[in-house]
């Protein structure tokens, strides 16, 4: 269930301290320790996620990966949902022209404003599983090329090659956890055997723990008859099917059976079979090497700019400190330092989201909290409270390195639906102001933080067929044969029929250019600092800070059936306002004051034109407590006046000299999350907060002793 909010409850509090009365040695500490808020290497990216199979069909010759036959060994049938439909590498590089209209690969993306590429795994898999082919790319079984379904390797770089022309950055969807379904067990029962009631073990039959051989150690010889809780058995013409070829041999799976996911909580998401697919050791070191060699070499060839991580959840805890640093460095080596990975986790609240990615150490995550808080709000069943509440949660992100700025955001997915299905789902009755919620959604994910990402085929409306989610939620934007598709109801457009969804003119396209031409001409509106300003009723209002030049922008939102009036306050007092989007201006008065007319369903871009006032000398008080919500302390600063600063927070050992930063923030309310679990239980340590304002004035709190007890 969702964690509740707590008050913090006393552990300690803490004074103020003037920057003019800062003895020396806190002078040197706060020179040295204050940074700014981090911004990851993709922040100020949008993103669009392709699914190649589904986007253009650009080479006809490859529509059956080089195999003959029905459809079962080809996977090739445009009719049907779940297998192949003929797209490629070359349909999705197109003419590399976006100044041609007709180019609808690449020159397209780029006209719509994009400036990075998501696309589904590109490496060969198993043509055929059960009653479905692996168009989706998730099923693979050799890392070291392409599936013949999508093209060539020569094809594969001529996509990078037009992308990196373009200004368009590449990241591929990557596996970690599983392969295809090649291992079937001894018997026939697939049911998952937790740990406990049999354990693994060595070639020596000792019984052993793979998790105790995370930290490097070498892992210990196995044999399939006796060192499994299934004998796992390849099935017919696998046996060397697998690249690299380290992952043909079975010893290197769990082999413990399906996850149950009626019943399934922690340890048997991660060694448990995923759907069938085999499950593998990634306690393994030489697990751990194999993978990141093969995924290193597509960015070794290609200049493959990032990773976005399947099923991050689903591997061992330990894995991504592993893996990554190898790939990182090998990213380093082929001249892409700005290299970075985000993960998907399906968790909807922050706190346990936030967990994951940081005790995981990945860089970023898919912010799966916004995509359901923004659903709910746009479709009118939740407030602009539960915008603030999100936005509220963005602290737990927190840390030396990463923050919620580096979220990847979104709106659906090809797992869970379209935002299209939803608004449609959630309001059957409104059919005649879907199109304005669907604009605003679209308006909120590029106007609020993170890294945004649109699902191909939103921009023209796509909703989804039956319930949505899955295979039909997967559509092709080339003419589509699956009858399904062709009566869809669309959002902004009548159903495609027969056409092509790049002939679409669906008031969405439109809206998506306009939305990321303003995030690179505003790039506040991108990476900015955000500070919520109200949150109450179908609104919700906040500032975006450019701190270069030192000016103000307001956003506001609303959801509601008719136009809203509010109050808000800014940083900016005495100051015209202009709209950016939207219609009309504002004023704010001598305290800061911006009274704002939103109309319904509607969102409204200000842009202040004054810069921010200078502030007197800043000064900061912290205080830090329990947070029940996360079982962590919460370590709070209060710094007086509206002057948008921030706050960097710094720990030491107690007795220490050595101070350390633990993560900065830009945003009020003021805040970091101390976990005993990454910082030492039960070590006794002192907290202190440097704030500096806009103008790079700083001052510094007095210290705050805390003992870091598990609270649970």
């Amino acid at each position: 269930m969702p964690f509740a909010r707590t008050a913090l409850v006393g552990v300690a509090v803490a004074a103020s301290v003037m920057a003019a009365l800062l003895p020396a040695s806190a002078d040197d500490v706060t020179a040295a320790l204050a940074a700014p808020s981090v911004r990851s290497s993709i922040a100020g990216e949008s993103f669009y996620f392709a699914m190649t199979d589904r986007y253009r069909n650009g080479d006809p010759s490859n529509d059956r990966g080089g195999a003959t036959g029905p459809a079962s060994v080809t996977g090739y049938e445009p009719a049907s949902d779940a297998y192949f439909h003929g797209g490629d590498f070359v349909g999705l590089t197109g003419k590399c022209d976006p100044a041609d209209p007709t180019d609808e690969g690449m020159g397209r993306l780029k006209r719509l404003g994009y400036t990075a590429l998501w696309v589904t795994p590109p490496v060969v898999n198993r043509t055929v599983q059960g009653s479905s082919a692996a168009y989706h790319g998730y099923w693979f079984l050799d890392l070291t090329k392409p599936d013949p379904h999508l093209g060539t390797e020569a094809q594969f770089a001529d996509l990078m090659t037009c992308a990196h022309r373009l200004g368009i950055k590449v990241f591929l969807d990557v596996v970690v956890n599983h392969t295809a379904d090649v291992i079937s067990f001894r018997g026939g029962d697939y049911s998952y055997v937790p740990i406990e009631q049999r354990p693994y073990r060595t070639a020596a039959k000792r019984a052993f723990n793979p998790w105790n051989f995370t930290k490097g150690t070498v892992f210990p010889a196995l044999r399939p008859s006796i060192s499994f809780a299934k004998v796992p058995v390849v099935q017919s013409g696998f046996a060397n099917a697998k690249g690299p070829a380290l992952l043909n041999d079975v010893t290197r799976y769990h082999n413990r059976g399906d996850i149950d996911w009626s019943t399934c909580v922690g340890r048997c998401e991660m060694d448990g079979d995923f759907f069938g697919l085999d499950d593998l050791m990634t306690e393994d070191w030489s697990v751990v090497q194999s993978l990141a060699q093969a995924y290193g070499d597509w960015i070794t060839r290609y200049g493959v700019d990032g990773f976005r991580i399947d099923t991050a959840k689903h591997v061992d805890p330990y894995f991504f400190s592993r893996w990554l640093p190898l790939v990182s460095a090998t990213a380093t080596a082929a001249g892409r330092p700005g290299f970075t990975s985000f993960g998907e986790i399906w968790l909807t609240d922050a706190a346990q989201l936030s967990e994951q990615m940081l005790a995981r150490q990945l860089p970023s995550v898919l912010d799966f909290p916004f995509q359901d808080t923004v659903r709910k709000y746009v479709s009118n069943q939740a407030t602009g409270g539960s915008l603030k509440a999100l936005f509220a949660d963005d602290d737990y992100y927190t840390s030396a390195s990463t923050n919620a700025y580096g979220l990847t955001t979104f709106l659906g997915n090809h797992d869970m639906g379209r935002i299209g299905f939803f608004i449609r789902t959630d309001n059957p009755s409104e059919s005649r102001f879907q199109l304005e919620r669907d604009l605003l959604a679209h308006d909120i994910l590029y106007l609020t933080r993170g890294v945004p990402v649109a699902y191909y085929g939103d921009e023209v409306g796509m909703t989804g067929s039956g319930d949505g989610k899955d295979k039909n939620a997967r559509q092709d934007l080339f003419p589509t044969q699956v009858g399904a598709w062709q009566a869809e109801p669309r959002i902004g457009a009548p159903p495609i029929g027969t056409g092509s969804s790049f002939a679409s003119s669906d008031p969405l396209q439109a809206q998506i250019v306009r939305l990321n031409t303003l995030r690179r001409e505003h790039p506040a509106l991108a990476t900015g600092a955000q500070i919520t300003r109200a949150g109450e009723g179908g609104t919700f209002a906040a500032s975006r800070i450019d701190a270069k030049d030192r000016r103000e922008y307001l956003v506001a939102f609303n959801t509601g059936t008719s136009a809203q009036s509010l109050t808000v306050p800014t940083s900016t007092p005495s100051a015209q306002w202009t709209a950016l989007l939207g219609s009309g201006t504002a004023a704010t008065d001598a305290q800061g004051r911006a009274s704002l007319t939103i109309p319904a369903r509607s969102a409204l871009v200000l842009r202040s034109t004054s810069v921010l006032p200078t502030p007197g000398a800043p000064s900061v008080r912290l205080k830090v407590g329990r947070d029940d919500a996360s079982g962590t302390y919460r370590a709070e600063a209060s710094v007086p006046g509206s002057d948008p600063a921030s706050v960097t927070f710094v720990l030491r050992t107690k007795g220490s000299a050595a101070w350390s930063r633990i993560g900065t923030d830009d945003a009020r309310d003021f805040r970091v999350y101390l976990d005993p679990a990454r910082l030492g239980r039960g070590r006794a340590v002192e907290v202190a907060a440097i704030v500096t304002d806009s103008t790079g004035q700083q001052a510094m709190s007095t210290s705050v002793p805390v003992v870091l007890t598990p609270l649970f």
